[in-house]
């Protein structure tokens, strides 16, 4: 071979190897704009939740792939996506699977495998490129279409890098790269491997133990790693709730710790419009939490929740339509919430110095105009670090001047003594109240024992929830003043184990919930309130005026409740 032939044919292996470099999945892939929220979220934990064939598999493992590599995204614009890895020295990424099958059958495939996402080259510039069928152009070539390279190119991989659990089913459970970055692979049915500091950690659909989730997230701390989770939305698991609750409390923060993006099966634009179809009528079939799951990636937790049949827009008040109101509607509305001064007021208290939360509901008197027995929760506390006096000025600031039929607290909690002190719990608040001049008309500024009878209790929450003739049910939820109490409505649980669901519930993201049980276990009644200075009558306020005279010894042997000065 000639020098000439010879230079010819490198030059022939420099472009086949650019053209394989330009064609590598990583290169060519383009979110969709919901994807490329996630990918450039700085949060340290991320979830990209989703229906079946939603796309948030591989907006996952594309993000895992660029992390190995030290490839970065490129966003719908054109623009590279934050990159948030280190690059100058190698990293360990931990991919978890339910089991080794999911390891061997959906890790591999989708960082090791052709077929991420298919790709076609462009008319206009004869460069390989996304497909994007949602154009007719595209949609009319799908036959010049291929699949992606891997997301890992092959190239990127030490030929003697990989350990196998099977590798005649592909279960690794190491890949090393050149670069020195590791990939290991777990199933998340062995027990959490200790010591290593990690840099990425990324969970693919469910798991079998969700107390793994804190073990893996503790590996993360000592390199400021991440945690990804592409994930279908499995009811069941706890980790995984939590983490979702935990975004929704961050989402209006600029730089939340979690970042939670929900992707649905209909909004994929790679699916056919009519296959879609065919699923989602396919899934209605099944009721609609069959679709609110696996088209919208919702969590469907009726079926596990306490209280499922709480319904803002049954039990709130006012109503949002003011051409459905009855008179509780009216009443609330038109005093801000306030209740009557003749309505019975309740205060219950669940303590706690993580969460102390408290309830006050009224019961408005008898009449024909609602249901007997109605009880009104019309504001609330959840206050956070708070000690007996500081929950007892929150307290006072809600009472504004009122006096209360009953004082109820947690029975359990109330009758401790902590470490320290030489009062019970229920004692430290009724010494409190008594200092903020907080007082119930049953027992002053003492607590009533709230029943330990849990079961009993839920069955009574449920019949005040039962809705009724009218429409109207027995608990009515002033909805301005208790998002703490409304969200616990649709967080109070059923205890699950995987294959089922038990009556007890969960001892979590109950406090009022536990608060609304006490409540209705003392079976509230109505009994007209004392009334107040400010509502007395003149000829009451000169006898109380005659009465202080008296009791200080003064000459008073007669009042007049008549015209003229008392004498």
């Amino acid at each position: 071979m000639s020098v000439g032939d010879s230079l010819k044919a490198q030059m022939a292996q420099v472009a086949a190897e650019r053209n394989r470099r330009q064609r590598e999945a990583l290169r060519l892939y383009r979110p969709m704009n919901k994807q490329a929220v996630f990918h450039d979220s700085s949060a340290s934990e991320r979830i990209v939740r989703g229906g079946n064939r939603s796309g948030k598999s591989m907006s996952a493992f594309a993000e895992t792939a660029s992390a190995a590599t030290g490839t970065p995204i490129i966003g719908p614009d054109g623009s590279p996506l934050s990159f948030k890895y280190p690059t100058r020295r190698p990293m360990l990424i931990w991919v978890i699977g339910y089991d080794q099958r999911h390891v061997g059958g959906t890790i591999y495939r989708m960082l090791f495998r052709p077929g991420a996402f298919r790709i076609i080259k462009d008319l206009k510039t004869d460069e390989w490129r996304s497909w994007r069928p949602w154009e007719d152009e595209d949609q009319q070539r799908i036959d010049e279409c291929e699949e992606s390279p891997p997301l890992i190119p092959r190239r990127l991989i030490n030929p003697n890098g990989w350990a196998w659990e099977n590798k005649s089913e592909r279960v690794f459970t190491v890949c090393r790269l050149n670069n020195g970055t590791e990939i290991h692979a777990f199933s998340s049915k062995a027990e959490p491997k200790q010591g290593d500091p990690v840099d990425l950690i990324h969970i693919d659909e469910d798991i079998e133990y969700s107390k793994h989730v804190a073990e893996w997230q503790a590996r993360l701390s000592d390199r400021k790693g991440r945690l990804i989770w592409s994930v279908w939305p499995h009811s069941k698991n706890d980790a995984l709730i939590q983490m979702s609750e935990r975004a929704t409390e961050q989402q209006h923060l600029d730089e939340p710790d979690v970042k939670e993006v929900v992707l649905s099966f209909s909004e994929n634009p790679f699916i056919d419009a009519d296959e879609k179809r065919k699923r989602v009528e396919a899934w209605s079939k099944k009721g609609p939490e069959e679709v609110r799951a696996r088209d919208l990636g919702e969590f469907v937790l009726d079926t596990m929740l306490v209280y499922p049949n709480f319904n803002i827009e049954d039990h709130g008040c006012p109503r949002r339509d003011e051409g459905e109101d009855d008179f509780i509607d009216v009443v609330m509305r038109g005093r801000n919430g306030e209740p009557p001064n003749d309505w019975t007021r309740y205060l219950v208290l669940d303590p706690g110095h993580t969460v102390c939360a408290v309830m006050f509901a009224a019961i408005p008197p008898p009449s024909t105009l609602y249901r007997d027995g109605t009880v009104v929760v019309y504001d609330e506390l959840y206050l956070r670090q708070h000690d007996a006096d500081q929950v007892a000025v929150a307290a006072h600031s809600k009472a504004k001047g009122r006096i209360f039929e009953s004082f109820i607290i947690d029975n359990r909690a109330g009758r401790q003594t902590p470490m320290g002190f030489n009062k019970t719990v229920r004692q430290q608040y009724s010494d409190a109240f008594a200092r903020k001049g907080l007082r119930s008309r049953q027992t002053g500024a003492n607590f009533l024992p709230g029943s330990d009878n849990v079961s009993a209790g839920i069955g009574l929450v449920r019949d005040l929830l039962h809705i009724g003739s009218g429409r109207r049910p027995k608990l009515r939820v002033y909805r301005d003043k208790t998002h703490w109490f409304q969200r616990e409505f649709v967080l109070y649980r059923k205890r699950m184990t995987r294959d089922e669901v038990h009556d007890e519930p969960v001892s979590k993201n109950d406090h009022l919930m536990d608060c609304l049980r006490y409540l209705a276990s003392y079976n509230p009644q109505y009994r007209k309130p004392e009334a107040l200075p400010d509502q007395w009558s003149a000829a009451y306020k000169a006898f109380n005026e005659w009465k202080k005279k008296r009791d200080a010894q003064e000459d008073t042997e007669f009042v007049n409740l008549g015209p003229g000065a008392s004498y």
